[in-house]
């Protein structure tokens, strides 16, 4: 049975110590449903309003602001279904970066075992973007923005091709891995000139904690899904979603 109860603003948004005028703001950005004004021109909040503020709250834990918006704007609009796949969908990309980052690891690691990386390694042959490419399962246009973006150089031959030797190749697989995690380009840079100054061996650890934040990142995102989903149920539950006129 639905609660009748109708709230003030601040009563809502007093648990996690913020003020009543973010919640108006989140009706304007969509967040929320429109709240109905009383005689005195109050806004009048209902259970609904605040399931929808405490769900988009919760999200943010395993979301950015952007997705819980899109997923909370659908909602707003009835779109439960349109919602779910988001969720899922963005659950899908965590879950997908952390595997791919985990591969990564294991490349680089197998790599270090076998060989000894330093800056002086002698180029044997010329390697095109293509077999880069490959070999670190990414697009040539990614690679030609990381280019671009000065996190790499390649050296060029006679023939101008690039030169790809073994530490350029490292250096690619933790480019990846960074870039994975949610790195900018920017803080990218600043960890590449940290690494230049050290051994590959002595940057693992680092990167290994880079893969410890994007499954924690990864379990929010579950947790989230499961906030998202206990919002749905309770919609459910009131018939908001079979009620059109609102």
């Amino acid at each position: 049975m639905m609660n009748l109860r109708v709230y003030r603003g601040i009563e809502i948004t007093r648990p996690f110590n913020l003020s009543a005028d973010l919640l108006r703001k989140y009706e304007t950005w969509g967040f929320i449903p429109h709240a109905p004004r009383g005689k005195n021109n109050y806004r009048q909040y209902s259970e609904i309003h605040k399931r929808f503020f405490e769900a988009s709250r919760h999200m943010m834990a395993g979301y950015s602001w952007t997705e819980v918006a899109k997923m909370m704007r659908h909602l707003v609009k009835k779109e439960r279904e349109a919602a779910i796949i988001l969720a899922v969908e963005f659950q899908a990309v965590l879950v997908n970066n952390y595997k791919e980052s985990t591969l990564v690891i294991e490349q680089l690691q197998s790599t270090l075992s076998n060989q000894e990386i330093s800056p002086k390694v002698q180029v044997e042959r010329p390697v095109t973007y293509k077999e880069v490419s490959k070999r670190l399962s990414l697009p040539i246009s990614t690679l030609r923005v990381w280019e671009q973006q000065e996190l790499f150089e390649a050296s060029r031959g006679e023939n101008n091709y690039r030169y790809f030797n073994g530490a350029l190749m490292n250096k690619l697989f933790i480019i990846k891995l960074l870039r994975l995690s949610g790195m900018g380009f920017d803080q990218c840079r600043e960890v590449l000139k940290g690494i230049e100054r050290k051994n590959y061996r002595d940057i693992l650890p680092i990167l290994q904690g880079r893969i410890v934040d994007m499954r924690e990142q990864m379990n929010k995102g579950l947790k989230s899904l499961g906030t998202l989903n206990e919002l749905v149920n309770y919609l459910e539950e009131v018939d908001y979603f079979s009620d059109m006129s609102e």
